[in-house]
């Protein structure tokens, strides 16, 4: 079995040379060349797994070692009946720590403290209930928005994305999606960051597009807002 993959994906050769010939490529140089007679692949996000790039190929598994899929045409590998796996919440954990460092980074140069502060969490899953979790552990309000979650459960807790802008801090962590109810890309635009306080920050660990980087830009040096991580 003729297995490319991703060469950025840690040990991804020592994981996977028992089940076949591994070839390692950059993400950004996987074409419909490279795997015209390859069985699998394996990405991350920088590969666009698309018609364009599989079809006429011998690939029958694809997985991505990220949890986000918008790279990936989902539909298309369906009807090809194309195998799929991908890795949600595997760096869950991880990117809540980073979350933590931030809010203490942030607290230790404009010399205040987290304890007592509110952060507004936009996405409750793998990442976010992690952040929630470790927040309330510093002593922090936490204010939890996730639409999704809310038609499913009906929980009071999950709010509307309004009742989070009086927050200290906002931190995104939903996936991308391009249109439907619950539209993500730009979902924090030049309308989000003027309902912010001046003084709040703003964390985005999800997908660089769920912000719009242009407005972003403006706000902080407008000082609508007082800095971005």
């Amino acid at each position: 079995m003729k297995i490319i993959a991703d060469t950025n994906i840690p040990f991804v050769e020592q994981c996977f040379s028992s089940l076949g010939d591994v070839a390692l490529v950059s993400g950004r140089q996987i074409s419909a060349e490279t795997v015209t007679d390859a069985d699998a692949l394996l990405v991350r996000s920088v590969t666009k797994v698309n018609a364009a790039l599989l079809e006429g190929s011998s690939v029958k598994f694809v997985a991505t070692a990220t949890t986000g899929t918008d790279h990936i045409d989902l539909d298309y590998l369906n009807d090809k009946g194309i195998a799929f796996a991908y890795a949600p919440g595997s760096n869950a954990n991880s990117v809540a720590e980073y979350v933590v460092a931030a809010l203490l980074a942030a607290a230790k140069k404009h010399k205040f403290t987290i304890e007592g502060r509110s952060i507004g969490i936009v996405g409750v899953g793998n990442v976010g209930s992690r952040v929630a979790e470790k927040a309330a552990g510093l002593g922090m309000k936490v204010l939890l928005n996730d639409p999704p979650l809310q038609r499913q459960t009906n929980d009071p807790k999950y709010l509307p994305l309004k009742k989070l802008f009086d927050c200290d801090f906002i931190t995104m962590h939903t996936p991308l999606t391009l249109e439907g109810q619950d539209k993500t890309y730009h979902l924090a635009d030049k309308n989000f960051f003027e309902k912010m306080k001046p003084d709040a920050f703003f964390i985005n660990t999800s997908r660089g597009a769920v912000h719009d980087t242009d407005t972003l830009k403006q706000a902080i040096s407008s000082e609508t807002i007082k800095g971005a991580i």
